[in-house]
């Protein structure tokens, strides 16, 4: 009896103590895959950045103004609920510039496209527009593009001709350098995934202390970026928050995502990080390391009371009313410290 509650029992509690403590836990694997990875693999914008972008900037390009690349842009977000485009409307509606109507508006992995009085108008990034950060460049004849920071840039083209590049800032979520440093004190491998531009992507890893970056990776291609480490003998943990990362976390071994109002990424996660801070991963960690010890020690003691009492038993040297109470001690030592591991976690 025990030994059949010393694992599902100290599951329970752990799953019932984490989600007190804002992570909610949806498979109970979790637990044990998190003593075993070897390699993190980090969602840029959402996870380790706040994903809250705003429009810093617009750099029109050839004979356009600024309003007029606005509301264009507006007209072609209009029916997206990604947060650049969130952003343009609330621009739009700030600068009371009314959306262009675009008609036959197609919606891509890396950005949109339609037609507004006859021509051809898309916004997305850099390749989307067939073009380079170095053909933009060009265009502008001077490099205001220093991708050095969390700056990200959306371009938009007219009949194939570069028109605008909006500006969007972000800011490092706070603790995920700490989050980062941690995990390579623990010998973990990271690595930082975006959607982004590569440049962008680079030198936010930078700043938060991961050496290997992807950037301009396509949902399929960061679950290829899982399935590389993998290949490699790596047990992967991916940490995501929306649903251009549900391929990356479902290939993974271990998923968490961080809460953003995306359902899909959150229910293809076995861990939801409710917080959404990084500090939550080492937390989650730490945590699952306290479950896995206290699920060692249930089988301890349940292994102990099994080998000294089923010989005995089996001499006949226990009266029934004893081996009742032995089996009854033995429930009673698996819940008690279990119920230690509540009261030390729940404090």
């Amino acid at each position: 009896c025990a030994l059949g509650i010393a694992i599902p029992l100290a599951r329970v509690a752990g799953i019932s103590i984490a989600g007190k403590k804002g992570i909610l836990v949806r498979d109970f694997a979790a637990f044990d895959l998190a003593k075993r990875v070897s390699a993190f693999i980090f969602d840029k914008t959402g996870t380790v950045t706040h994903g809250n972008w705003t429009l810093q900037e617009i750099i029109v390009l050839g004979p356009h103004d600024k309003d007029r690349v606005l509301s264009l842009a507006a007209g072609l977000e209009t029916n997206s609920d990604h947060f650049i485009a969130q952003e343009i409307r609330r621009q739009t509606q700030k600068r009371q510039i009314q959306p262009a109507i675009i008609d036959q508006a197609q919606t891509t992995e890396n950005g949109i496209c339609g037609t507004f009085e006859g021509r051809k108008i898309k916004i997305g990034s850099s390749n989307y527009m067939g073009k380079t950060i170095t053909d933009f460049k060009k265009e502008i004849n001077f490099d205001r593009l220093q991708q050095t920071s969390t700056d990200s840039y959306v371009f938009m083209g007219i009949e194939d001709r570069p028109a605008a590049i909006f500006v969007f800032g972000d800011t490092i979520r706070k603790g995920a350098t700490e989050t980062i440093q941690e995990l390579h004190h623990r010998g973990l491998k990271t690595q930082l995934v975006s959607g982004d531009g590569d440049e962008t992507t680079r030198a936010v890893a930078g700043a938060i202390g991961i050496q290997k970056a992807q950037g301009s990776q396509m949902p399929e291609e960061k679950a290829a970026a899982v399935q590389a480490l993998q290949q490699q003998n790596h047990l992967v943990a991916m940490v995501g928050d929306g649903i251009n990362d549900a391929p990356a976390l479902a290939q993974a071994d271990l998923s968490l995502a961080v809460h953003s109002g995306a359902h899909l990424g959150e229910e293809v996660a076995a861990v939801t990080l409710m917080r959404a801070e990084p500090e939550q991963v080492i937390e989650f960690l730490t945590f699952a390391g306290a479950v896995n010890q206290k699920i060692h020690q249930n089988l301890v003691f349940t292994f102990a009371y099994n080998l000294i009492s089923i010989p005995i038993a089996m001499s006949g040297l226990l009266t029934p009313l004893v081996a009742v109470c032995a089996m009854l001690l033995s429930s009673i030592s698996v819940i008690g410290n279990t119920l230690m591991l509540v009261r030390k976690h729940s404090a």
